[in-house]
């Protein structure tokens, strides 16, 4: 008989944290699980410490693979999973005892294809927690919409359970960085109830050589990417969230001309600045009727679209005078 839930790792230079993550997924209070075990490739110890657990557990699953990435290394885990339900943990994480417990009871007794439960992040110098709000439950358009806000849950897929069918014909972006954030409206459409609980039971590391941090480091155009994708597609389906979405692009497409406006080596990285500053361009339209920009953004916006060079000009301008 299949599992009722498969809960997907990958695994990849974590060594220090392997054993705290895998033992609070095995140690949970629902036991109807499997755990796949996703060693992409890694360098260290990682492979061995998997093997060793599986050796243990019957309900542990390991697949040894080449380096693929974060993305490669969860579909290789979607392809094998027999669950009724998919969750997904980072291996450097840990998660409370009765997590999927919650999440799965929430599923059963709402009718949900989704549940979400709310994170504790650590940061270098402090604690964040998310989230504290009773049941909600969510048809598909709203939970559209509450993703995108991301003030009740966000894209991130670790925080969710999600019912297997749902997944059938649809996978993570591999090759790119903010792969949730391509993935999960794709898997809220094919969903016809949400529900979200503000009980924080996901315990996130926020670690400096994380692959996100890497992402913006080199400068990774990514999210504007992913996101005049969803504008595209909310277009077609969800025409009243377009302007939450121009406003992500937007802010994401922003940042990453500032970034490179202000690179040592322009010249590196300015085919990225060609390609964002285009995109952001063919909003423009969309963005000037937005109240949530100020006076100031919108005369950046303006010089972008008269030519993009102008808006390096500009914001150079501006960060010089903050620096005096």
């Amino acid at each position: 008989m299949n599992p009722k839930i498969s809960i997907i790792v990958p695994v990849y230079k974590v060594e220090e944290y392997l054993h705290k993550c895998i033992e609070s997924i095995l140690s949970q209070t629902f036991k109807d699980f499997e755990l796949i075990l996703i060693d992409d490739g890694s360098p260290d110890n990682c492979g061995r410490i998997c093997d060793e657990y599986a050796k243990k557990d019957s309900r542990v699953i390991v697949i040894h693979k080449k380096n693929g990435g974060l993305a490669a290394a969860r579909n290789a885990g979607l392809d094998i999973a027999l669950g009724d339900y998919i969750g997904f943990v980072d291996s450097d994480d840990w998660i409370e005892s009765d997590m999927y417990e919650l999440l799965y009871n929430l599923c059963i007794e709402n009718d949900c294809d989704i549940s979400n439960i709310s994170s504790i992040i650590y940061f270098k110098d402090r604690i964040k927690e998310n989230g504290s709000h009773p049941l909600i439950v969510h048809e598909k358009w709203e939970a559209m919409r509450a993703m995108l806000e991301g003030e009740l849950y966000d894209e991130v897929v670790w925080t969710k359970l999600i019912k297997r069918t749902l997944l059938e014909d649809t996978r993570f972006p591999e090759g790119m960085v903010y792969e949730d954030t391509a993935f999960t409206y794709k898997v809220i459409h094919k969903s016809k109830r949400v529900c979200s609980i503000g009980a924080p039971k996901y315990h996130y590391i926020k670690r400096e050589e994380s692959i996100m941090d890497s992402a913006k480091k080199n400068i990774r155009i990514d999210a504007v990417l992913i996101y005049d994708e969803m504008f595209k597609f909310m277009e077609k389906y969800y025409p009243n969230l377009t302007s939450l979405v121009s406003l992500k692009l937007a802010n994401s497409a922003l940042v990453i001309m500032n970034d490179i406006s202000g690179h040592d080596d322009f010249s590196k990285y300015k085919k990225y600045f060609k390609t964002v500053t285009k995109i952001l361009n063919s909003y423009y339209s969309t963005l000037m009727r937005l109240n949530e920009f100020p006076r100031n953004v919108k005369i950046l916006l303006t010089a972008s679209k008269c030519h993009p060079i102008f808006y390096k000009l500009l914001i150079n301008l501006i960060l010089r005078r903050l620096q005096v």
